[in-house]
Parts: C-alpha cells; structure tokens; sequence
C-alpha cells in the first residue's frame, strides 16, 4: 500500500532527461509529448547530442579489438559502442591507436579519441588515421637510439603532431568539425633498455596511466595526463580571456546540470564539456584549443602496466580502481580490458539512461 515498506520510492529524472529538457528550453524548441526529449551523454557538447549521430554506420558501429607484443611490452585495446534506449545502434564514436612497432622494435605508438557532436565519429576516426603519419619516425627512432632520450624534443614532435592534425583537419571540407571534435590522449613508449620512457600528449578529459608496485608490494598509480575540464582554473582563465563563457547549463528548475561548460559569449553553443580538444572548429573561437599538454616519465622495474581509456571508464571508475582490475588480472591484458569495459558499462546502465562509447588500452612492460 503506498507509503508502506513495499512501496517504490519516487526518482527524480535522470541527468541525461534533465539535460534533454533544458536543451530543449535553451533552443526556443517547444516541447511536445512525443518523442521524448535527446538523451545526451553527460560529457558531450549540447550541440553534439548522440542522437544526431548517424546510426549503424558500420565502420564505426560494436566492437574493435586489437592485441599484439614484442620483447618490450604487449597490449590488448579494445572499443565498445555504448547504449541508447530507443533500440537503434549506437555509432562509436571512440576510436584508438595501438602500434607496438613504429619503424623501430623499441617505439610504440598508443592514443585513444573520444569523438563528440553529430560528426565526432568521423573526427576521432580522422586522427586515428592522421596522428601516426604526423609523428616523424625518423626523429623517434634517433631519440630511441640514443643513451637518454632528449624528452623536450620528443615533445615537441607529439605536440606538433596533435596541432598539426588539428590545423589539417580544420581545412578538410569532407568532415564538418565546426560543432563536432575529439578528446586526444596519445603518446610513444621508446628508448633503450635502462632509459625507457613514456612521453603522453593530452588534449581533453580521456586519460593515461601508469600503475606501478611500491615497496610493499602495493600497485599505485601515477598520472600521465591531467583532464582538461572548463573549469580548470587555469583552462577557465584562457576560455574568459577569449570572451567566452564557463557554466554549467540550468535546467527548468534553475538547478545547474552536470559538469562546467565552454559557451560563446552570447549564444547557447557549443556546450563543450572540455577546455582542450582536436576539431570543434566555433570553440576555438573562445579558447578552446589542440595544444596538448605532454608529460614525460621514466619506466623503471617498479612499472607494471599502462592504461589509456575514453571518459567512458573514467566517469564512474577512479584511477585507483582501474588499476586494482587490471592488477587482479595478472599478466592478462585482454582480461584486464574486458573487465573495465563491463565495469563501466554497468555503471553507466545503473546511473544514466545512456551509456558513453568505452575504450580501453592495457599495455604490460615486459622490458625496462
């Protein structure tokens, strides 16, 4: 009977719901009975809602795998599309690289790229493609051969690459990336044994990490990158500086929605979740950038795994967690990578009516 120990306790609307009806609110669109309002994925522009995304597109649709090792390292990636409630297939707009040999045993090239907005399956798929022919073998391999690598020069090569493509991509009329992007978090893996290094650009809110053993035996994690939220104070500073906007968006009720946004000074766009990303051609007008930060770290013995992963796994899952999965795992990658992808997918079903694309790369050090 109501109010009794059997009866079932009201739910406030989900963020997704709450965003689909300020969305709707924002536009001057009068709302209507049918069909329900978007679901939209927390972290995505507003004007990137998934369901403009093109459906079943069968290039980027379900799952993509890839595993392979050498006597430095070995990985498993994998990518899962997410999940939308009204039965069609969801376009995965997630998109990795994984190369354990580039033009040299001891380099390997790994990313990982979180597209969004109605074409960002399309971008992440464009970088996956043009981020290894941006960065100069030739370069990595003289850095790999020598006693130390020089880690500011390295650097420079992934930060030209990531703005390289970006400047590219902009005047590529076959891919509309005026309202459409990507997260980039991607890197090499070189040096001789002894001098091994990670060096990792990042632009955007997907991350990389190192899970490493201290001296009891414990693993613990150490960042690669470090996400770029709009309301970073240093990253809100640039957005501002350029007239642009940092808020979250405010639903019918006046409460604020989700995370902090990027929004031109005037107009309800771009809605960007991210102060840093390749693409999102309006949001560069307010400071929204592909200058990646890049962080170096030296491998050493104590290092055990890397993980790079899609804000899919990092919304719900902490770094801390992550790594005790892949710990639990032993020496098995792939294991490792399904099981935070099924994490994650759980998470997302239990809190939201959407789930977000889910990557994940497992890399294990086999050599230092």
């Amino acid at each position: 009977m109501p109010g009794g120990p059997t009866a079932s306790k009201e739910r406030r609307p989900s963020l997704t719901t709450r965003l689909g009806n300020a969305m709707s609110g924002a536009f001057g669109k009068k709302k209507e009975a049918t069909p329900p309002p978007p679901k939209q994925n927390r972290r995505l522009s507003v004007t990137g809602a998934t369901h403009q995304s093109p459906i079943g597109d069968p290039n980027t649709t379900g799952t993509v795998i890839d595993r392979n090792d050498n006597e430095w390292l070995r990985y498993f990636s994998l990518s899962n599309a997410g999940y939308e409630p009204d039965g069609h297939k969801k376009t995965n707009q997630d998109a990795f690289i994984s190369i354990h040999e580039f033009g040299d045993a001891s380099i390997s090239v790994f990313g990982v790229f979180d597209g969004h907005g109605s074409c960002g399956h399309l971008v992440s798929g464009y970088v996956k493609k043009e981020m290894p022919k941006a960065l100069s073998k030739s370069l990595l391999k003289a850095e790999t051969t020598k006693a130390e690598p020089d880690c500011k020069a390295i650097a420079k090569i992934i930060n030209d690459a990531f703005v390289g493509v970006n400047n590219r991509l902009e005047v590529d009329k076959s891919i509309d990336s005026s309202l459409s992007g990507t997260t980039a978090v991607a890197g090499v893996i070189l040096g001789k044994s002894g001098s091994r290094r990670v060096v990792m650009g990042n632009a955007g809110d997907s991350r990389a990490i190192i899970g490493y053993e201290d001296e009891d035996g414990n693993i613990k994690v150490k960042e690669l990158s470090d996400d770029h939220k709009p309301d970073r104070e240093d990253e809100k500073a640039r957005v501002l500086s350029y007239g642009g906007r940092v808020e979250p968006l405010i639903d019918e009720d006046g409460e604020p929605i989700g995370p902090h946004r990027v929004w031109l000074p005037n107009m309800m766009l771009p809605g960007l979740a991210m102060a840093r990303s390749i693409g999102d051609d309006i949001a560069a007008t307010v400071g929204v950038h592909a200058v990646p930060e890049v962080l170096t770290y030296k491998i050493t013995e104590k290092d055990k795994f890397m993980v790079i992963a899609s804000d899919g796994v990092w919304e719900f899952l902490s770094n801390e967690q992550v790594a005790e999965m892949v710990r639990v795992c032993g020496e098995d990658g792939e294991q490792a990578a399904r099981e935070i992808c099924a994490k994650s997918y759980r998470e997302w079903r239990d809190e939201e009516e959407v789930v977000d694309d889910i990557t994940a790369v497992v890399v294990h050090f086999q050599k230092w």
